[in-house]
């Protein structure tokens, strides 16, 4: 295994990583995960995650029919503990044959050109012919761009496949007549959450929540405070006796001076 899979394990197994393995890398992860603690009480979850990827067939080695007939079929035999009459697996992963066979865990494990060729083989139909929800899940690995237009404009000089292929997108033409689909594809590029280290004991990833609430905290408080000064300001704009007009009525400067004379 390479050192990106040197730490994988059974236990470590996901529904997208899987599909990164190889049938010689799937036996080792089997053959050690059988000395792992609790194996017995987790292998169907493992099975579960391993199937929809690999085909697996516990065979005798010395039945020579059926490890030819097996090979034939594209299947790597493998030595396993004796286990009854059997003493070997057959491994073998599962092509990806059809449009529809693509997943949102498969998909990532795809190159541009080898969604290219699902496309092509399906049934001439183009992009506007893959279900959307297949669509969705390229879409969420690649960027994608669908074009149709003349075939001499299509290829002329500086024009959309030049430029296409310019920014890195691998192409795929299906004729229309005398038009040309093309259909382009470049990879997203593939992000990790970056994590940095505390003073404290825990990790904080970028935009923490409570990073996230302080901000909205502070900004809560400056709307705030532009919302009493601008009550301020249309304080300041307000005639100073309009205030006391509610308080006064229509008591005169003589009836005033009259009442504090009789104090």
């Amino acid at each position: 295994m390479g050192k990106s899979k040197s730490k994988l394990s059974l236990s470590l197994l996901t529904k997208s990583n899987v599909w990164a393995l190889d049938e010689n890398e799937l036996y080792q992860l089997l053959m050690e995960g059988k000395h792992e603690v609790g194996y017995s009480e987790n292998e169907a979850r493992y099975m579960n995650i391993i199937r929809p990827v690999f085909d697996l067939q516990q065979l005798n080695r010395d039945d020579a029919k059926k490890v030819s007939a097996l090979e034939a079929q594209h299947y790597q035999i493998f030595h396993s503990p004796n286990d009854g009459d059997n003493n070997a697996i057959a491994i073998r992963k599962r092509p990806i044959k059809r449009i529809t066979d693509l997943t949102l865990e498969n998909i990532r494990h795809l190159t541009a050109v080898e969604v290219l060729e699902l496309i092509k083989n399906n049934m001439d139909t183009g992009w506007n012919g893959i279900p959307l929800h297949i669509q969705d899940i390229i879409e969420s690995t690649f960027y994608v761009d669908n074009t149709t237009m003349p075939e001499k404009m299509m290829h002329r000089k500086g024009g959309i496949i030049d430029k296409r292929k310019d920014d890195g997108y691998d192409v795929l033409e299906l004729l229309r007549g005398s038009w040309v689909e093309a259909i382009f594809l470049k990879a997203k590029p593939k992000y990790e959450k970056m994590h940095f280290e505390s003073s404290g004991s825990s990790m904080l990833g970028l935009g923490d929540d409570e990073d996230l609430d302080e901000e909205d905290e502070d900004d809560d408080s400056d709307l705030q405070e532009e919302e009493n000064d601008e009550e301020m300001d249309d304080m300041d704009d307000e005639d100073p006796e309009d205030g006391y007009e509610d308080i006064l009525g229509d008591t005169t400067l003589d009836d005033l001076v009259r009442d504090e004379d009789s104090d």
